[in-house]
């Protein structure tokens, strides 16, 4: 499977760390997608930043209740990361994935879920990517976010990290650091 591969090749060029060391152990067992193992798979999130303002686009997501980059499954048969991020684009944000600039994935994060009433999913093996843009132009269609999020908007780090450690959302405070540190210096 070409993802796998993908995805083996990218953990291996990173520093070995008790998540790269879970991704890499996760990785040989195959079926990375929900339709595959609806408890254990990988999510791609695709955090929109405005360098310049130095604000993250996040919203208040419905099905999790926590506040979230957008993000979501890897589909059966996309054989790439950036497929999903395409599709999610689409399906999220209503805009043409293909407009953006999206690099390699930057880091990496595994969440234990716990929603059983709303998910199946018990963990997601999250693949981030960060897509830079300008929040005066970024025009995400209304309608579209409104179907996963309660609310969706830009946030300064401050804003985003208090609204985020109000829902103990570990991932996505690692996310917003990340940001801050490789991004926002």
């Amino acid at each position: 499977m070409k993802l796998n591969q993908e995805l083996t090749e990218l953990l291996n060029s990173q520093s070995s760390t008790k998540t790269i060391i879970g991704f890499l152990k996760r990785l040989p067992e195959g079926k990375l997608t929900k339709h595959e193992n609806p408890q254990s798979h990988l999510c791609t999130y695709f955090g929109a930043y405005d360098p310049k303002a130095k604000e993250v686009f996040i919203g208040h997501h419905k099905k999790s209740g926590l506040w979230l980059f957008n993000g979501g499954h890897v589909d059966e048969g996309e054989e790439a990361l950036r497929e999903t991020v395409i599709r999610e684009i689409g399906e999220e944000w209503g805009l043409d994935g293909t407009d953006f600039e999206i690099k390699s994935p930057e880091f990496f994060t595994i969440t234990p879920i716990d929603n059983p009433t709303k998910q199946t999913c018990t963990m997601h093996y999250d693949v981030w990517h960060f897509i830079a843009v300008d929040k005066n132009s970024f025009k995400p269609d209304e309608t579209k976010l409104s179907e996963e999020f309660h609310e969706a908007g830009w946030k300064t780090v401050a804003e985003a990290r208090k609204l985020v450690s109000a829902e103990n959302n570990e991932a996505t405070l690692l996310a917003i650091k990340f940001l801050e540190d490789k991004y926002f210096v």
